[in-house]
């Protein structure tokens, strides 16, 4: 059975990817040394194995961070919203396993320590399960 944050991942990268946010491909889980911006990061999270009765699957959460160095937070919080409206309730194809429910759970501004870059901190969970 193949690894269900795996293929999550996979899935959101791409459907970031082709979002057409002002990030537009600038999509990583780690930035190149040329540190593009306005720019997607993919970064941690984790998995929980949900094992009841009738039901085998895994609920996960995955942060997504937009990055601008626009003055101010209207850039990070466009990218932020096009990222909720995407994902918020939203749908995906996984590779052997089956999207069961998808959410945007909290999305956080904030001014990184540099004094020149704004951040959105975006928590999605995902609960899926393999497919048969």
């Amino acid at each position: 059975m193949s690894d269900p944050s795996l293929a999550l991942q996979g899935a959101i990268v791409a459907a970031l990817k082709a979002l057409g946010t002002p990030a537009g491909a600038n999509v990583f889980d780690r930035v190149p040394d040329s540190n593009p911006f306005p720019r997607i990061t993919v970064g941690g999270g984790q998995s929980v194995p949900v094992d009841e009765d009738c039901y085998e699957g895994t609920e996960s959460t995955i942060q997504i961070d937009a990055w601008s160095r626009e003055v101010g937070f209207p850039q990070v919080k466009q990218i932020a919203s096009a990222i909720r409206a995407r994902f918020h309730n939203g749908d995906l194809t996984l590779s052997g396993h089956t999207l069961e429910l998808m959410k945007i759970e909290t999305i956080a501004y904030e001014r990184d320590s540099d004094g020149l870059t704004s951040r959105a901190r975006i928590q999605l969970r995902a609960l899926t399960q393999p497919k048969d």
